[in-house]
Formats: C-alpha cells, sequence, structure tokens
C-alpha cells in the first residue's frame, strides 16, 4: 500500500460527473461492501469513493489485511447502474 488500481468500462464511456447523459457515468471503488442497487445514489463516505472527475486510476492506499473492492459505474448524478456495471475483486494489502 499504496498500490495502484486502473479502472475501465465496456459499452459505456466515461465523463465528469454533473450532467445525465445517456450510456456515460463515472467510476465509484466500494470498499468491503457490494454493488449499488439499480438507480440508488452511490453515498460519498470513506467506504465509497468516487471519481466524478472521470478518473480510470487512483492509487488506493488500504492498512494491512483483506478487502473486497466492488467497482461501481454510476451516471452524472452517482445513480448507480446495478449490478450489470460492477465487478468485487478481493485483494490482500501487506
Amino acid at each position: 500500500s499504496p498500490f495502484l488500481v486502473e479502472m475501465g468500462v465496456e459499452g459505456m464511456e466515461v465523463e465528469k460527473a454533473g450532467m445525465i447523459n445517456a450510456l456515460k457515468g463515472h467510476h465509484h471503488i466500494i470498499i468491503n461492501s457490494n454493488f449499488i442497487a439499480d438507480g440508488d445514489i452511490v453515498p460519498a463516505n470513506a467506504q465509497h469513493i468516487h471519481f466524478g472527475l472521470g478518473q480510470t486510476e487512483t492509487q488506493l492506499e488500504l492498512e494491512a489485511g483483506n478487502y473486497s473492492l466492488t467497482l461501481q459505474f454510476a451516471d452524472g448524478m452517482h445513480q448507480s447502474y446495478g449490478e450489470k456495471m460492477s465487478k468485487t475483486i478481493n485483494v490482500t494489502v501487506r
């Protein structure tokens, strides 16, 4: 830690938050929790990291331990595209 996280999406385009445009949005990383239901707003807190500037990579710093990281894609107003636009991986930080 820190470690590089690269984010991608298929079938959508990454853009900054602020507008709702069809087939566009931005990434969120959710630490140790599941995807956000379709249409629900992604919370803004330490567990739900927003990338509203359209970022596609970040340096993530976590304490040593095991984590699940869920990448969630959402529209310009942070409304989730649901499970179909999410992916979860497990990582071990040493």
